[in-house]
């Protein structure tokens, strides 16, 4: 079953869009989370000091 999946998606184009989009997505909710943690890395560094 995952074999004819596989085989319907290779052939479609919009695998591809659906690859990079998945890519694309996660990659700038890495992004977001990093920036969350940064700041409120900074934010309490700068209250102990």
């Amino acid at each position: 079953m995952i074999n004819n999946l596989k085989k319907l998606l290779s052939k479609s184009k919009w695998y591809k869009y659906i690859l990079v989009g998945g890519f694309t997505f996660f990659l700038l909710k890495g992004l977001v989370w990093l920036i969350v943690f940064f700041i409120a890395g900074f934010s309490l560094i700068n209250l102990g000091s």
